[in-house]
């Protein structure tokens, strides 16, 4: 474990953060807010680390090219990019086949953009699935994610194929590939119930590549999909004890980026300076009372 660690590590902006009032149950449009204002914003506001969604890459690749959006990210302090969100990368049929056209997209973009990692759904229930498909599939993407020199990082979320920290530990165990490992996702975490204590003794630190921050009321809100994407507070200003996750996660030896992930209509509604000043500080503050700085 990393003792020399800073007391506040470089923070991702999610794609969600800094996107304004983006489309966040479908995430099949681009946000409203201009590309550049939006990381320009988030340099200013102290983010080292910037992610954008599938409909934004596209978009940024069509209109200014990827050679000056990395030259923009750049010249505002960007060190570290995310890209999402791959969806259905096990199914068939015209499922797959639109999955795989942001595949190719998510992947092409990574050696241009320097992308540190791909992050990959668990999905939402519906057709039956057989688990042996789904860990053949998840081989196959790790693969090909080698390829491109990719790194694929999947989350669980409760009301998913993956409901569980335990069954994305399992998935990517069983696989055991370099280039394919978990995220894990503070809201999703506590949504399904898991002592924070448990977690870090269950995950190996060589499978963790990303950790995304976030808070929630002990209530849910409609369903938990509907709670997931309307309803996440800032760092500090619910009740999943974020102190606690941030230690946790140091248990394990972390030492990446982390990534902050507020999608609420709350959120939505800040304009997007606001959105990123406030998130970032929530983050900040949560991360000196769990390094024992505050």
């Amino acid at each position: 474990m990393n003792t020399d660690r800073p007391t506040v590590p470089d923070l991702i902006a999610s794609c969600w953060t800094a996107g304004g009032n983006a489309d966040a149950r479908g995430g099949k449009t681009p946000s409203p807010v201009d590309l550049r204002r939006r990381i320009e914003t988030a340099g200013k506001a102290g983010w080292r680390g910037f992610g954008l969604l599938h409909a934004d890459l596209v978009q940024a690749r069509e209109t200014i090219g990827y050679q000056d959006l990395h030259r923009m990210l750049d010249d505002n302090g960007i060190k570290h990019v995310e890209l999402e969100y791959l969806l259905d990368w096990w199914t068939v049929g015209k499922r797959r086949t639109d999955s795989d056209r942001v595949r190719a997209d998510l992947l092409a973009a990574v050696e241009p953009l320097n992308a540190r990692h791909i992050k990959v759904g668990p999905g939402i229930l519906g057709d039956p699935v057989e688990p042996e498909g789904m860990r053949e599939s998840w081989a196959q993407l790790c693969e090909q994610a080698a390829a491109h020199g990719a790194r694929v990082a999947i989350e669980s979320a409760p009301y998913s194929y993956f409901p569980t920290v335990e069954s994305i530990v399992s998935l990517v165990s069983d696989v055991d590939h370099p280039n394919g490992g978990l995220l894990l996702d503070i809201w999703h975490v506590y949504r399904s119930g898991m002592d924070y204590a448990v977690m870090a003794d269950i995950v190996p630190g060589k499978s963790l590549f990303a950790v995304e921050l976030a808070d929630a009321r002990a209530k849910v809100i409609g369903s938990l999909f509907e709670d997931t994407i309307n309803n996440r507070e800032l760092c500090g200003e619910g009740d999943a004890d974020v102190p606690g996750f941030i230690r946790a996660i140091d248990q394990i030896g972390f030492d990446g980026p982390w990534g902050v992930e507020i999608i609420s209509n709350t959120h939505r509604a800040r304009p997007v300076e606001e959105a990123l000043t406030v998130a970032y500080a929530s983050a900040e503050h949560c991360f000196k009372i769990a390094r024992g700085q505050d």
